[in-house]
Parts: C-alpha cells; structure tokens; sequence
C-alpha cells in the first residue's frame, strides 16, 4: 500500500531507498520488494545495524538521489529511525533536494514528510477478531500478513514544496491532510 500510494502522488519514482536493521526487519523488505516490483519501482535495501551506521547510509543516499525518480522510506526501525538525530536529517535534507520521503509514522508527516500510512486501530481490531474466529472454526492459520488496515495522512505543503500537484480528488483519498507547518 505504501508504494501504490507513492506512485499516485509521485508518478515518475522508479527507486525507493529504505535503511533497515537486517536483524529486526529482513522479513519486511522480503514482503516489500515484491510489494515494490508490483508497482515498478527498484527496492533499494540498504542495511544498518545501529543509527551511526544509518546515518552513514543515508548521507549516502541523500548525496547520490536523484529527486526526478528517487524516494525515501522511513521504515518503523527505530535501530536506524531516531526522532532526535535521523529524522531531523532526512526530514532537512529532502527538503533541501525535493526528495519525496514517506514514513509510517504520523508524526514525521507533521513535521514534514510527504505521506504515512499509520494502522486504524478499529479495523485492525476487527481483522484480528476474524481471524481468531476462522481460527477456531478451523481454518488454517495465514501466517505473517501485511498491514491493510491503515488510515493515510499526507503533507500539502511539502508536496507543493517538492513540485508536486495534488488535486481535490486525490487530496480527498488521504484520512487526514496537513497544509499547513
């Protein structure tokens, strides 16, 4: 979901770079270079097992970006997201570089990051009920599934920032819009 939203509102990203801890979220970019295929778009999975080393990485990719085709996506790791240090960074330089950014977070989307995808606690809470009643009906269990019970939150002002132009119609699919700082 994360990429499909990418592309409506960036319809020309071909590359999307994550810096994840291998350790704690291999199974994610697994899932997620499929998912980024299935949108045409090159999963760039850099590793990083603490925050120095991810801050390494992404001044990496931050210098070598090109804002015409590239993102970024702030992964729920926080061995290589910090508020404090990596999120003012990434948040100041693609800025700097009309570099769209996504997260999963709400809050970096305040603060500036194009869009997130955060869980809606009331569907998630019913999806999970389903599931323990297939469960005990029988049914067998589906294993690690992705998140689709999500509310989108997107960031107006960073996306006229950034050259983007966001129509009603679009603007309206997202549960929540920030236009202002």
């Amino acid at each position: 979901m994360l990429f499909s939203h990418l592309k409506s509102l960036v319809p020309g990203a071909r590359r999307v770079f994550v810096i994840y801890n291998p350790t704690q979220f291999e199974w994610l970019i697994r899932m997620a270079r499929e998912a980024a295929r299935a949108n045409g778009l090159e999963l760039v999975a850099l590793e990083a097992r603490d925050l120095a080393s991810a801050a390494r990485q992404y001044e990496s990719v931050f210098a070598s970006a090109d804002p015409r085709r590239d993102a970024i996506w702030l992964p729920p790791d926080t061995s290589t997201v910090d508020e404090a240090t990596t999120v003012p960074i990434a948040l100041r330089e693609a800025w700097n570089r009309n570099l769209p950014v996504f997260s999963s977070n709400l809050l970096h989307v305040k603060r500036g990051v194009l869009f997130a995808l955060i869980p809606d606690n009331v569907k998630l809470g019913r999806s999970l009920a389903g599931l323990a009643n297939a469960t005990l009906g029988g049914e067998p269990k589906r294993g690690v599934q992705p998140l689709r019970e999500v509310h989108t939150a997107l960031n107006m002002r960073t996306a006229g920032h950034i050259g983007l132009s966001i129509g009603p119609k679009l603007a309206r699919s997202f549960d929540i819009v920030y236009s202002e700082p």
